[in-house]
């Protein structure tokens, strides 16, 4: 219960942050951005709302986080592996911030960029474990399909990335960067794992200025 309880206050807090950056942009710059990510735990795409303010943007956004089978032999326990057993543990939410370095009269504008998603979801694990010997002495191996959790995951990551216009009002969005990744209420089922490994991102999107800017910049 107390693991439920902060996961939906966590929510809570990011729906009013929401509600306020909305009232406040109502009036003023204010874009959307859809995009494709690649993480550490698997794949997502994102609606994000970005507001800038001069040299600085601020990015809040849900995730939709996509099922797929890994086939990898390389016995993680977290990465590529996380798994929705429900619609609940398909959606979070990322928070952002970017430092734009505006270039006059280009099209093409770099910035640096800190990114936080929160995923709570089930871990699907193919494993193979021994359960008996051949004839010859030799191990055999059955294999099991398990599901743990869910586990929450925060990622952190920091990089860089580029905004080039295609309109007045369309951009291409992309970043890539690297950081870590901490795992919380993991099921005590899991042995040997620890609680946090290296992470990155890789995004590509495309951008929509709700209100038309006055010059070339994204």
């Amino acid at each position: 219960m107390p693991h439920a309880y902060n996961l939906l206050y966590m929510r809570k807090i990011l729906f009013t942050m929401l509600l306020v950056v909305i009232g406040k942009t109502a009036f003023s710059q204010l874009d959307i951005i859809a995009s494709f990510n690649s993480v550490d735990i698997g794949r997502n795409v994102n609606l994000t709302l970005k507001k800038d303010l001069k040299k600085h943007s601020f990015l809040f956004g849900i995730k939709y986080n996509i099922n797929k089978i890994v086939h990898d032999n390389q016995n993680n326990v977290f990465r590529k592996r996380f798994y929705a057993t429900d619609w609940q543990e398909h959606f979070g939410f990322n928070i952002g911030y970017q430092y734009n370095f505006l270039l006059k009269s280009s099209s093409l504008n770099p910035f640096a960029f800190y990114d936080f998603h929160f995923t709570n979801s089930h871990i699907r694990n193919l494993m193979y474990l021994p359960y008996d010997y051949d004839i010859n002495g030799d191990i055999l191996y059955k294999q099991y399909l398990e599901f743990f959790g869910p586990t929450l995951a925060l990622e952190h990551n920091i990089g860089l990335g580029i905004t080039a216009k295609i309109s007045n009002r369309i951009f291409l969005y992309q970043k890539i960067g690297a950081g870590i990744v901490t795992f919380h209420n993991i099921d005590k089922s899991i042995v040997g794992s620890g609680n946090w490994e290296f992470g990155y991102i890789i995004s590509i999107g495309l951008g929509y200025h709700l209100k038309k800017k006055a010059n070339n910049t994204q």
